[in-house]
C-alpha cells in the first residue's frame, strides 16, 4: 500500500486540529479586547469601500444570471457522504450544502431574517451593510454588504493571513415557499479575497420543515508560506 495516502490523511488531521485551535484562539482573543458596546460602534464606523452610486438596476438583475452557470455546474457534481458537493472551477472551489431543519418555512423565515444571514456565519467578526431598495412590506431586496472574517480556513492565521474582507452585491427574493439571497463579490479592500460569490435558499418541504442550501464560489488568498507550500502538497491540501 503506498505511504502518499497515509500522509495525505494524516495532513488533513493535522491541518483539521491546527484550524480548530486558531478558531478558538481567536475567538478568546476577540472577546478579550472588545467591551459590551465595542460591536455596535465598530459596525457603525466601517465604511462600505465601494461608491454605491456606481451600482445601478442592471447590476442587481444581472446576479441572477451570473449564479445560474454556477449552480449548474455544481448541481452535475455527486454529494459526498457528507453531503457536500464540491469542485475547482479554475483556481476557485464551487461548492453546495444541503440540509432540512424540522422547523416549519413560516416559523423559521420569521425567525432567521435572511437578509442579515452573513452576519450569521462562523468566523463573522464585523460588517456593514446598506439597504439600497426595500419591499412593499419593508423588507430589504438590494443591498450593498461588506463583512469581515476570519481567516478561512482558520488556521491560516497562525501563518499570516489576514482577515477575509469582502464586499458584496446582494438581492433578496421573497416567496410563498422559498426565499433566496444572492450575493456577489465587487471589492475587497485588503486584497484578501479573489472571488466570493453564491447563495443561500430556504425552502418549505414536503415533510414540513425547511431545507436550506448554501452554494458558493469562493478565492482567498494565501499567506506566502502556504502559496510557497502548497504545489508541493497538492492535492492534500
Amino acid at each position: 500500500m503506498s505511504d502518499i495516502p497515509l500522509a495525505e490523511e494524516a495532513l488533513r488531521r493535522v491541518l483539521a486540529v491546527a484550524d480548530r485551535t486558531a478558531e478558538l484562539a481567536t475567538e478568546l482573543a476577540t472577546a478579550l479586547r472588545m467591551r459590551p458596546d465595542d460591536a455596535a460602534v465598530r459596525t457603525a464606523a466601517i465604511p462600505l469601500g465601494v461608491d454605491v452610486p456606481a451600482f445601478g438596476p442592471a447590476e442587481f438583475e444581472a446576479l441572477a444570471r451570473h449564479l445560474e452557470l454556477l449552480d449548474q455546474l455544481i448541481a452535475a457534481v455527486p454529494p459526498g457522504a457528507d453531503g457536500m458537493r464540491w469542485r475547482y472551477l479554475d483556481e476557485a472551489v464551487l461548492f453546495r450544502c444541503d440540509a432540512e431543519v424540522g422547523t416549519p418555512f413560516d416559523e423559521f423565515t420569521a425567525r432567521v431574517d435572511i437578509s442579515r444571514v452573513i452576519g450569521l456565519t462562523s468566523g463573522y467578526l464585523s460588517g456593514r451593510t446598506e439597504v439600497l431598495a426595500r419591499d412593499e412590506t419593508g423588507r430589504p431586496v438590494r443591498q450593498l454588504e461588506r463583512s469581515i472574517s476570519r481567516a478561512q480556513p482558520a488556521h491560516l492565521a497562525l501563518a499570516g493571513a489576514d482577515v477575509v474582507d469582502v464586499c458584496k452585491l446582494e438581492t433578496i427574493d421573497y416567496g410563498p415557499d422559498e426565499q433566496v439571497l444572492r450575493w456577489r463579490q465587487v471589492h475587497s479592500a485588503n486584497g484578501s479575497a479573489v472571488q466570493d460569490d453564491g447563495s443561500v435558499l430556504f425552502a418549505r418541504t414536503p415533510g414540513g420543515g425547511t431545507g436550506v442550501t448554501i452554494c458558493a464560489q469562493q478565492q482567498f488568498v494565501l499567506p506566502p508560506l502556504w502559496r510557497a507550500i502548497t504545489p508541493v502538497l497538492w492535492p492534500a491540501v
